[in-house]
């Protein structure tokens, strides 16, 4: 890789540092790795907190989402790093939010009952014949919840996986152990509560003990899937409790209920799973200032299958994916590049950027051939 002289201006004043630059990367993310080694050497570029960078060489300022190669670089030059003044940028009108309901919000209950219904199948093939494998109600009823818990958790980690473009496999498996565990500790903690309370002597004693189990069960399921979220949002922990909880209570109810069995066990699975879904996904969604999701893929509209999205913090950074993240500092948003891994040209409203750059209301943004858009809910905190 050719070695590049970088000219910058610091506190220090004028900098002449040599970098080696990959040829076939774009330049701005590895102009971001040339600044984080200079924060590490306390070497700052001189500018004030609301300036741009801008990237130049022989004289011109060049676009920093290609590559040298195809800009025609040559080390002959040096490459200058200078920071201007975001007042020489017309400002942009931001529309006003409007009222909308983004994939984000409803992705959760439909992964739920897909796990939901899931269960409900695999328990039709499986429990047929429950004589020589499962001898108590006991033990059938800590079957079906791990079953329930493992498909319900599979499903709904691995489309959370999916949406924010991260390990799928890696997410199912996830889902599926932490569901299995709170399946089963759920259903037996329930089952012991209920033995020491005297219950399961008679028709409505038996009923009790059920909501018990079941609502421990969905509680345990719920927690222990938030907890997935935790490094960023704490509530989802919680919050997949109470929602777990109060669908295993009502599922446990409508399993109760007289007439088709059939027909009760699987609204109550289906119950459960679109709860915890819609707990492990409403709450965070509405805690956002808005949303990222991908709008299309060359020139064509996406699905639930394909679809990407992050929920944007009120406050700090998200990631999206490894390339890029979105900082938010008192209802102000910015796009900007890490770096570490993107070689596909990025634009913002079909212009390129290299740098931390103002993101508003139903921004797109272009990465390759995928478009994503930014979009503020109305009643965000600004």
């Amino acid at each position: 890789m050719p070695t590049y002289h970088v000219d910058l201006t610091t506190d220090r004043g004028l900098q002449r540092m040599p970098f080696t630059l990959d040829d076939d990367r774009p330049v701005g993310g590895q102009i971001q790795h040339i600044l984080e080694e200079l924060r590490q050497r306390n070497l700052i570029l001189r500018g004030g907190p609301e300036d741009v960078l801008v990237v130049r060489w022989n004289g011109g300022e060049i676009d920093a989402a290609r590559t040298p190669q195809a800009l025609g670089l040559n080390p002959m030059y040096p490459i200058e790093l200078q920071m201007r003044s975001r007042a020489v940028q017309a400002a942009r009108r931001e529309p006003p939010p409007e009222p909308f309901l983004p994939k984000s919000g409803y992705i959760g209950p439909v992964a739920g009952m897909t796990g939901g219904g899931l269960a409900w199948i695999v328990g039709s093939l499986l429990f047929t014949d429950l004589g020589e494998v499962l001898s108590s109600h006991g033990a059938l009823d800590i079957a079906v919840m791990a079953m329930v818990g493992a498909l319900i958790g599979a499903s709904v980690l691995g489309m959370a996986a999916s949406v924010r473009a991260e390990g799928v496999g890696i997410g199912v498996a996830l889902g599926a152990l932490l569901g299995v565990l709170g399946g089963v500790v759920g259903s037996l903690g329930g089952l012991l509560l209920a033995g020491a309370a005297g219950l399961g002597g008679s028709r409505q004693s038996f009923v009790v003990a059920r909501l018990i189990v079941w609502g421990l069960s969905g509680g345990l399921i719920g927690l222990l899937l938030g907890l997935r979220w935790v490094g960023r949002d704490r509530l989802r922990a919680v919050e997949g409790l109470l929602y777990g909880l109060g669908a295993g209570v009502l599922g446990g109810l409508v399993m109760s209920l007289p007439g088709p069995t059939d027909l009760w066990q699987l609204l109550a699975f289906l119950i459960l799973g679109a709860a915890i879904g819609a707990g492990l996904s409403i709450p965070g969604v509405r805690r956002a200032i808005g949303v990222i999701e991908l709008d299309r893929v060359a020139g064509s509209s996406v699905g639930l299958i394909r679809h990407r999205g992050w929920e944007v913090a009120l406050q700090g950074a998200t990631p999206l994916g490894r390339s890029l993240e979105i900082r938010v500092d008192r209802g102000r948003c910015q796009l900007v590049p890490t770096g570490t891994a993107s070689a596909e040209p990025l634009q913002l409203g079909g212009k390129p950027i290299s740098g931390p750059t103002d993101i508003v209301n139903q921004d797109p943004i272009a990465i390759g051939n995928r478009v994503f858009r930014f979009r503020r809910f109305p009643d965000s905190t600004v």
